[in-house]
């Protein structure tokens, strides 16, 4: 798909997900990690009285958080199945050359796993492709082909505002990212994924969990 393509044209975000869309022909996508971007509001938390409003007073808009000019913006928890969707939905919207990563941490390690990736890559020993230097216990990026990784790394600049949460402080970090075409979108297709899909990598886990004992 050219880069002159519209993201509109498809089906895009390609995988599902806790996230609200924007503009699909903004060059900005925002992880705000573990905190619910519905709550990004420079002014009030939109949820504090929520229990003393009416719930038709609750529109799709009141939603959605105050950040402008991004073209997706969603939780991500995981140092493995949730970066790897966020990998496949950026790389899948030809306009889309920036990611936001900002929000309180994950117990998983997400952000820090994310900025990991970007400084030291992956190793592919023993079959695996593993995320150098991430702290999560199985920073595994298997269901998703090598040369997605590779072209992530090289076409998406990554900004770090991890345990930020504050939306001016964002917004300033959405606008600096200015529109850079890619040469190309292109589609990874992800297995399904579900409760087990994490069992395959049971015998790494225990074995992570036993090197840290003993350290």
């Amino acid at each position: 798909m050219a880069a002159t393509d519209s993201a509109d044209n498809y089906s895009w975000p390609v995988e599902d997900g806790d996230y609200v869309l924007g503009d699909p022909e903004c060059p900005v996508a925002v992880v705000t990690l573990a905190s619910d971007y519905r709550n990004m509001d420079s002014t009030h938390d939109p949820y504090a009285d929520e229990s003393h409003r009416a719930e038709e007073t609750l529109t799709p808009d009141s939603r959605k958080p105050c950040l402008q000019n991004y073209a997706i913006c969603g939780t991500c928890f995981t140092e493995n199945f949730g970066i790897q969707k966020v990998i496949v939905n950026v790389l899948s919207n030809p306009r889309i050359n920036c990611l936001i990563v900002c929000g309180k941490e994950s117990k998983h390690f997400a952000g820090q796993s994310i900025m990991a990736l970007v400084d030291n890559g992956v190793s592919t020993m023993a079959g695996y492709k593993k995320i150098i230097g991430s702290k999560g216990v199985i920073p595994y990026l298997d269901e998703i082909p090598m040369t997605a990784i590779n072209r992530f790394l090289k076409e998406i600049k990554v900004i770090d505002l991890i345990d930020t949460t504050d939306p001016k402080t964002i917004q300033k970090a959405i606008d600096s990212c200015k529109l850079k075409e890619r040469s190309e979108a292109r589609k990874y297709p992800m297995p399904q994924i579900d409760e087990n899909s994490w069992r395959k990598y049971e015998n790494m886990v225990q074995q992570n969990v036993m090197s840290k004992i003993r350290k």
